[in-house]
């Protein structure tokens, strides 16, 4: 009999996470929100220092960051990530700047086109060998279950 400790018991598949870094709240937030509705999991970092710190707390499978922030810049960021054990995928976005140079990092336009910056995101996470991909939330609505006894 399974236990609700069971770890085989409603095995949930793993999300990718992706760590959010952009100054500007409303931009991250949508960033966010866009993200969860198909299906991944997500954390914020208003800056590179905070995206630093938080990348030692928190499970991150890819960051997606922007260029020109206070503190620490995304192209810093992208530097000090790639230095790590496990290097994580990044995609820089900007609005200023017209490429970054730097070996395996993605760069998006500002503004984000957003099933460009999703496909993005897969192509990272399918590069990294991610083991599950987003289960996107369909938001049609669903036929009512017919009822037992008709």
């Amino acid at each position: 009999m399974l236990t609700p400790a069971d770890p085989h018991q409603d095995a949930q598949p793993v999300l990718p996470t992706v760590l959010v870094v952009e100054d500007e709240p409303v931009i991250r937030e949508l960033m966010a929100i866009l993200l969860e509705e198909e299906g991944y999991a997500v954390v914020q970092a208003v800056d590179g220092l905070e995206a630093l710190q938080t990348v030692d707390r928190y499970p991150v499978d890819l960051v997606l960051s922007d260029v020109k922030m206070p503190r620490l810049d995304g192209a810093s960021l992208a530097r000090h990530l790639r230095t790590r054990d496990d290097p994580l995928p990044v995609i820089l976005m900007s609005a200023v700047y017209a490429e970054v140079d730097l070996p395996g990092v993605r760069f998006l336009r500002k503004p984000v086109n957003c099933e460009h910056l999703l496909d993005l995101i897969a192509a990272a996470l399918r590069e990294t060998g991610h083991p599950s991909q987003p289960v996107a939330r369909d938001l049609a609505p669903q036929p009512a279950a017919p009822h037992p006894g008709a």
